[in-house]
């Protein structure tokens, strides 16, 4: 697949208008992209006063800095596709397989979060994970071996289609996302201090980002 280039709120636009194109004519839709900008982007349902200009997903999660490095990848399910299914965690189980095994061909060592573990993290992770995609990891999630989250996911349904989001960066991220957010300066520094910890394409799968792809079913 091609990697789209144009300014986050557009690859934002496209990923919505791509599942309202699938609830209606039936389709699978999948494609990578890369923004041209660098915008601070909140989940859907995240309670935050951004210090400056930032856009809203359709997706859930935390706030991430959506830019030049921000690789993602949309794909979209139509209503009573087989990957599809009720339980919304598991329906990145194949997602999160088919990711890890193509970064894999490029030297990546990763793991999958399970839910198991997801559930178990510790109430501040988690509460940073609210906060910032990035600072705490969810069920099927990409971590490399030492801990560090390289991939995201999110998802959105509607009218039984599915949006699943996954996301990585191939450097680091161009906004300082921790103070972004208005928060107090101890959380700020707290929050700062786990984005400092995420792994890049670069640094774990160099090449990957250069010509993305992954078998979607």
């Amino acid at each position: 697949m091609t990697v789209e280039r144009a300014p986050a709120a557009e690859l934002l636009a496209r990923a919505d208008d791509w599942l309202e194109q699938s609830r209606a004519d039936g389709e699978l839709r999948a494609g990578w992209s890369r923004p041209t900008d660098a915008v601070l982007v909140l989940g859907s349902a995240q309670r935050a006063e951004a210090r400056g200009a930032a856009v809203r997903r359709s997706t859930g999660g935390g706030a991430v800095s959506c830019d030049d490095n921000y690789l993602m990848l949309d794909v979209v399910l139509p209503r009573g596709h087989a990957l599809v299914i009720d339980d919304v965690g598991e329906s990145y189980r194949w997602l999160a397989r088919a990711l890890q095994t193509a970064l894999e061909a490029h030297g990546a060592l990763l793991r999958a979060v399970t839910p198991r573990e997801a559930a178990g993290r510790p109430p501040a992770e988690r509460a940073a994970a609210r906060l910032a995609c990035f600072a705490g990891t969810g069920s099927y999630e990409l971590l490399t071996t030492d801990g560090r989250k390289l991939v995201g996911l999110a998802q959105r349904r509607r009218g039984g289609a599915a949006l699943l989001q996954a996301a990585a960066y191939v450097g680091a991220p161009r906004l300082d996302v921790a103070a972004l957010l208005g928060l107090p300066r101890d959380q700020e520094a707290h929050l700062r201090e786990r984005l400092a910890q995420i792994a890049t394409l670069a640094e774990v799968a160099p090449g990957f980002a250069d010509a993305p792809d992954v078998a979607i079913p």
